[in-house]
């Protein structure tokens, strides 16, 4: 039985939020069908937005994979292989995975052990294919061993890496609010939404690289975000920042004139804080549904002890987080309870808010023209 050659495809860190139209996410692509017509395994992995494109195109190309997992433990590494392979959308019989583990007595050290499997899956391969690697980093060094070492580089896809030139964040000055928000009066209760860096919680990673490879704009901006909500009739829990991990959906009272000097970027984070696309339910028909106010409280005094914990929430020290006048709703939200004369969204744009008007029937406020 003859083995079959691999192929690594090395990508430097990339920026966030890619499309199809991005030249690194295009020359990706060419060098995976070259893998695929020369009827070759390519080795990849998971955990950063390079190598899982990499494994993402693998998978819709129906091209074997030898992915080499990075684990803190041997249960840590099963329990993401099951993952791997459902989000993926993998076929066991076309997928060969290995463990990176610690050895007895050894701590994990994340950043050594990415380095580590960088290494490993460079060593392994068969052929080298360099796309968009920056001409000091680990990536060129590795290349630079492999050609040392005689192994065949191939340079047919490679381009010059370019880091980000706009800038993720923006925020919105008051003076440039459409007179339709500055109006807008506070009775809703509205689920902000924004821009993911990765899947929606509704969705596989496949799906999500997917849609990237075959986009010629990032897919999972706050305005996709919103019409998918609207779209579904749903509003998915989610358990971060939320007290005891307990699934729930976040509204606000802000007007977006109050909202406004809220939207920034969140380095710490790499998010925006918030972003001006919302759903907002009016005031007694969201309460009627079991959306109930947050009930805050000074660190020192800990939570109140009367207040489900679910609705707790501390004023915060850096943050004061009273200013954002929050809600609760416990597990999802099903929007289709919600008569369309009860609901109002908002968009950055007035392109926007036409577009989802016009689609949905809701009544869209722009917060710019």
């Amino acid at each position: 039985m003859q083995i079959q050659r691999s192929a690594a495809i090395l990508l430097s860190q990339q920026p966030m939020r890619p499309c199809g139209a991005d030249p690194w996410v295009r020359q990706t692509r060419k060098a995976m069908l070259w893998v695929k017509e020369n009827s070759m395994v390519v080795r990849s992995s998971v955990g950063i937005q390079t190598w899982e494109l990499i494994t993402a195109l693998a998978s819709l190309e129906k091209v074997p994979l030898s992915l080499l997992i990075p684990a803190a433990s041997e249960e840590g590494y099963l329990q993401m292989k099951t993952s791997v392979l459902t989000q993926f959308d993998l076929d066991e019989d076309d997928v060969t995975f290995r463990a990176l583990l610690p050895n007895d007595g050894e701590a994990y050290d994340k950043n050594k052990f990415m380095q580590e499997r960088d290494r490993l899956i460079v060593a392994d391969a068969d052929v080298v294919i360099p796309v968009s690697i920056r001409s000091d980093g680990v990536m060129s060094r590795l290349v630079k061993e492999a050609e040392n070492d005689g192994k065949p580089v191939i340079n047919s896809w490679g381009i010059k890496y370019k880091a980000r030139q706009a800038p993720l964040g923006y925020d919105i000055d008051l003076n440039d609010l459409t007179d339709e928000a500055l109006s807008c009066p506070d009775r809703y209760l509205v689920h902000w939404t924004r821009s993911t860096n990765g899947p929606w919680p509704t969705e596989r990673v496949v799906d999500f690289y997917r849609d990237i490879v075959s986009s010629q704009t990032y897919p999972r901006c706050g305005f996709d975000t919103l019409q998918t909500i609207v779209r579904n009739r749903r509003i998915v829990a989610a358990t971060k920042h939320m007290p005891g991990n307990t699934p729930c959906v976040c509204f606000s009272a802000l007007t977006p004139c109050e909202l406004s000097p809220l939207i920034r970027w969140r380095s710490r984070y790499r998010q925006m804080s918030f972003e001006p696309y919302g759903i907002g339910i009016e005031h007694e028909t969201a309460m009627a549904h079991g959306i109930r106010p947050v009930h805050y409280y000074k660190n020192a005094e800990g939570s109140p002890p009367n207040a489900e914990a679910w609705l707790t929430q501390s004023n915060g020290v850096k943050t004061d987080w009273r200013q954002e006048q929050e809600y609760r709703h416990l597990g999802s939200f099903d929007l289709s309870v919600i008569s369309k004369d009860r609901l109002a969204c908002f968009c950055r744009t007035r392109a926007e808010a036409k577009q989802l008007s016009a689609s949905t029937g809701i009544n869209t406020v722009p917060f710019t023209d």
